[in-house]
């Protein structure tokens, strides 16, 4: 084999290298994005959607923010069960209209 003092081979090499750095920082920025888009909000189901759409999966978004926010998903269920609560009291219980059980019109 000889040597040549840039063959294009290592000029190849040089280049995939550049490309793996810029990928790095690529996803770097994308996975910071994903969590700090995920933080805005408790609904349920959000963090999925930011999951997917930034083309990870949930579970590693939450990983990524329990690192980076500990506890945050905790109080954000919390919030969610408090708000789920609000709502059933909020809703009347049983029949409001119309005859009560058991009783037929003659």
């Amino acid at each position: 084999m000889t040597s040549t003092p840039k063959s294009a081979l290592a000029k190849l090499r040089a280049k995939s290298e550049a490309s793996e750095e810029q990928a790095a920082k690529d996803k770097a920025a994308l996975l910071e994005e994903a969590v700090k888009e995920a933080t805005t909000s408790t609904a349920y189901g959000h963090l999925s959607a930011v999951a997917r759409e930034a083309g990870i999966t949930a579970q590693y978004l939450r990983t990524l923010i329990e690192e980076r926010h500990p506890g945050w998903l905790d109080k954000a269920a919390e919030e969610r069960e408090a708000a789920k609560a609000q709502r059933a009291a909020a809703k009347p219980r049983g029949r409001t209209t119309g005859k009560p059980r058991g009783q037929r019109a003659a």
